[in-house]
């Protein structure tokens, strides 16, 4: 899936997709809660991996709420060192602010693959194994940058959305779970392809 079009299209095939879509949306932005959503963009992963082009159920929330759980571990072992050095770094008059943004951009480009990687196999052993999550972004590299450039835009315009406006707020949530969605489905679907070849 490799079409723009197919790919942010996709989930309006499913036939339940209305229902999928905005209870996600609600659960996405509840704290705690949200864990759930991180747990179904690992199964939205392992759709993409098997070429599934529909949005998986919201079934077995033990599983999901674990999966996230996983997920917010993962990102938060990769992010603590950078965060902390970026802050440091940050300090520094004029260029600190720039090089401290690089290092957790960077460290940032390591979390999708590390939990492809995971969801895979449900191992958080895997999460961590590092040259083999290099080897496999390397073999896609143009499409993951791509995919987490644009997932990072989306991300930050939804959390706008949903911080910076009152009354529709809500709206913020629905483009942060779109945008999960797609690029966990195409994720998986890269990583596939980074398996394969």
């Amino acid at each position: 899936m490799t079409d723009l079009k197919q790919l942010l299209g996709f989930p309006f095939e499913d036939r339940e997709w209305l229902v999928k879509m905005l209870l996600g949306s609600v659960i996405t932005i509840i704290p705690i809660l949200n864990f759930l959503s991180l747990g179904y963009f690992v199964r939205s992963i392992n759709y993409g991996w098997r070429g599934r082009r529909n949005l998986p159920d919201w079934d077995n929330w033990s599983e999901l709420f674990r999966d996230g759980f996983m997920v917010f571990v993962i990102s938060l072992a990769y992010l603590a060192i950078p965060l902390v050095l970026g802050s440091l770094i940050a300090i520094i008059p004029g260029i600190g602010i720039v090089l401290a943004s690089i290092i957790i951009f960077i460290m940032g480009l390591i979390i999708p693959m590390a939990i492809a990687n995971y969801a895979m196999r449900r191992n958080i052993k895997d999460a961590f194994s590092l040259g083999e999550i290099f080897y496999l972004a390397s073999r896609v590299f143009n499409f993951y940058v791509l995919g987490y450039l644009a997932a990072t835009v989306g991300l930050i315009l939804g959390v706008a959305l949903l911080l910076g406006i009152p009354f529709v707020g809500f709206i913020g949530g629905v483009f942060i779970f779109y945008c999960g969605v797609i690029f966990s489905n195409f994720l998986g679907v890269i990583y596939h392809q980074a398996t394969m070849r």
